[in-house]
């Protein structure tokens, strides 16, 4: 036992020296068969893990890493990018703070060797997410019409939240949307687009809000002492020369604001007239400036003057006749008035139709079906016989007063009774 055990030592030298050579061999013969090479492995992606709670990364980074690997011909042949994970580790950046941290390249396959990466770091700058709230300014645009004031607008919702970054979140300074009211006669309700501002009123950047919609109400009323929307109507006293008729009226502005005393300004028609404008054997169209005729004490708002044009076109056979206004389609429950109840309708057709026209022969009336209480203003409608055109009509738009009949008290020798409206 002991020679042999002897005889083992002396020849392990040589044992172990035989077994290198047969691995180098091998190893030879396997490098021939299959040899090592390198290959680009690109692009694998970046996955950043175990990033702070409450973050956001505050610039971009790369997303994407090129992998340089060498292995077994063998095996290159096969890799594919899913075989690599690129791994960001940020558990160590602390929000506020740039930190370089590198890209780790990881894979499965031992025979793969990782030569190098690009990038290999990068540079990583978290900032901590927050949110604000910021009250809605809206920026209101023109003017509501003449007679008209416009209460301060009202928002639903008053406040916005703002999220983002921190450092994003220090530029907003406010969050503004615009209304438009110019020449408004009614309540304006609209939904509204809002945005968060910096100091110098640029949209800020880099953050999100919401809602991102408001809906504004401005209540818009009439203002005491005025009369808004009174009708213009000219006062045409024009002789067209033979061969010649009127045309077309037409006074800018059409409709006026009148200012002054209330108990006045209700006590007066829907309407005003001009000056009367008189002229005789007129052959071509007339534009005249007339002042507005209306009560001392009331002057109309903004306009001094306003100009009328009167076309005059060579005949086939024009007239003008005066219509009573018929009211249709007001409930029998209740009393409509209105204001002025004749109006000036300008004819053309054949001589021998017109001049035989009676004023049975058209009607004027004003379509109030569907029309509710209050006062409204009503484009008349004419009928007239076949052949025959309706050029103009003045006015051309009537007010309406729609409103329940008020009861009356008789007196009699004995006692006050109360005479109800029939139903």
């Amino acid at each position: 036992m002991g020679s042999a055990f002897r005889h083992l030592l002396d020849n392990l030298g040589s044992m172990i020296l035989a077994l290198l050579l047969a691995f180098a061999v091998w190893f030879a013969a396997t490098l021939q068969v299959d040899p090592f090479e390198t290959r680009l492995i690109s692009p694998v992606p970046i996955v950043s893990i175990n990033q702070p709670e409450d973050t956001i990364l505050f610039e971009p980074i790369s997303d994407e890493a090129s992998v340089e690997v060498r292995a077994p011909q063998s095996v290159l042949q096969e890799l594919k990018v899913s075989d690599f994970d690129a791994v960001m580790d940020l558990s160590s950046v602390e929000p506020g703070v740039p930190a370089e941290i590198a890209v780790q390249i990881t894979t499965a396959d031992d025979t793969v060797r990782i030569q190098s990466v690009d990038p290999v770091d990068q540079s990583v700058h978290l900032e901590r997410l927050g949110t604000i709230t910021v009250a809605v300014s809206l920026d209101i645009g023109g003017e509501v019409a003449a007679g008209y004031e416009a209460e301060p607008v009202r928002l639903t919702p008053g406040e916005v939240a703002v999220s983002g970054a921190e450092s994003y979140l220090n530029d907003v300074i406010s969050v503004t949307g615009f209304l438009s009211v110019e020449g408004a006669k009614a309540d304006v309700v609209q939904r509204i687009q809002v945005s968060p501002r910096d100091a110098d009123g640029r949209l800020a950047g880099n953050v999100s809000w919401t809602p991102d919609r408001v809906e504004a109400q401005v209540r818009v009323s009439r203002r005491l002492g005025f009369k808004p929307d009174v009708e213009v109507v000219p006062d045409l006293q024009i002789t067209p020369a033979l061969g010649y008729r009127l045309g077309s009226v037409a006074a800018d502005p059409s409709v006026v604001t009148l200012k002054g005393p209330p108990s006045v300004l209700d006590s007066m028609p829907g309407f005003v007239k001009t000056f009367p404008i008189s002229i005789t054997n007129a052959t071509v169209d007339l534009t005249k400036q007339s002042p507005l005729t209306v009560p001392a004490g009331v002057v109309v708002v903004g306009v001094n003057y306003v100009t009328v044009t009167v076309g005059v076109l060579p005949i086939q056979s024009s007239r003008t006749m005066t219509n009573v206004v018929e009211v249709q389609g007001v409930s029998p429950e209740w009393i409509a008035t209105a204001s002025p109840n004749v109006v000036d309708v300008i004819l053309e057709g054949p001589d021998t139709i017109i001049s035989g026209l009676k004023p049975d022969d058209i009607q004027t009336f004003l379509n109030m079906y569907g029309y509710p209480l209050g006062v409204h203003r009503v484009q008349p409608v004419v009928l007239a016989p076949p052949d025959v055109t309706v050029v103009s009509v003045i006015p051309e738009t009537i007010e309406v007063v729609i409103e329940m009949p008020r009861t009356r008290s008789i007196l009699t020798d004995t006692l006050p009774y109360v005479i109800e409206p029939a139903h």
